[in-house]
């Protein structure tokens, strides 16, 4: 399998070149005469501030150099989904014991191992969506290209680019009610989401933002239909209540 130069895209048939345990010589690309993957060298709090800064050539290196070519989901990328939705619970669950009681007390009354497995379901349904809805209007909107596409890495950028959820973890240290963060990390999320596709797919941003938005979208319906199947629709006082109630559910 060949690489892929993080600077501008060009294939490379190895990244660099070992001469000993501790002596390696980078590979620079033919294309652009720069460093194939300077990332090599580099330690994870660097590949962490330009995922922040939104740098295109770290998910070239996460996605094209890093992960090994396989038709699942790589088994960091798995587990760091596992966590991502695990801290989605948790962040529902924070906001609707702290903030949110005061619309609707019956589901805090509930058993703790009810609210936990009701909430982890939530969770689980709407990354479903989210994943599944992205990766159709890919597959519809790269129909007529003969590129082929792995959708199992579509949905590993996703993943990958969604580390700014963990941000979050701030309403907890401070009081999140005044702050109101959240909207900001969601918009973090959604650069990097938009970034880390736009460099797989190698399309415009603009393209690749409605793509994600419809992912979003999709989300946020699945919400919806989920909790007014199997909530909102044993406890019916109209529309108001219910997207009153449903506050505490954000993007």
């Amino acid at each position: 399998m060949t690489s892929t130069c993080v600077e501008c895209g060009n294939s490379v048939q190895n990244l660099y070149t070992q001469y000993s345990k501790d002596n390696i010589r980078l590979t620079t690309c033919d294309r652009c005469n720069k460093f194939a993957d300077k990332y090599i060298e580099h330690d994870f709090i660097i590949i962490f501030i330009d995922m922040l800064l939104h740098k295109p050539q770290v998910y070239r290196h996460l996605l094209f150099n890093r992960i090994t070519e396989q038709d699942g989901v790589e088994p960091h990328v798995f587990r760091f989904a596992i966590l991502l939705i695990l801290f989605e619970v948790y962040i529902k669950w924070f906001r609707l014991e702290r903030y949110y009681t005061v619309y609707d007390a019956s589901f805090i009354q509930q058993p703790l191992h009810y609210q936990y497995l009701y909430i982890l379901t939530l969770c689980i349904f709407e990354f479903i969506a989210f994943h599944c809805s992205v990766n159709m209007l890919v597959r519809w909107y790269l129909r007529n290209q003969t590129k082929r596409i792995r959708y199992n890495y579509v949905s590993m950028a996703l993943i990958i680019s969604s580390f700014g959820k963990m941000l979050l973890i701030l309403m907890v240290i401070w009081d999140y009610k005044q702050l109101e963060y959240s909207w900001l990390v969601n918009i973090i999320v959604l650069a990097s989401n938009t970034e880390a596709l736009s460099v797989y797919l190698n399309i415009p941003y603009f393209q690749t933002l409605l793509i994600v938005s419809f992912g979003i979208l999709c989300r946020v319906c699945s919400q919806f239909l989920f909790l007014y199947f199997t909530y909102f629709n044993d406890h019916p006082e109209g529309l108001s209540s219910y997207l009153t109630k449903t506050r505490w559910v954000s993007i």
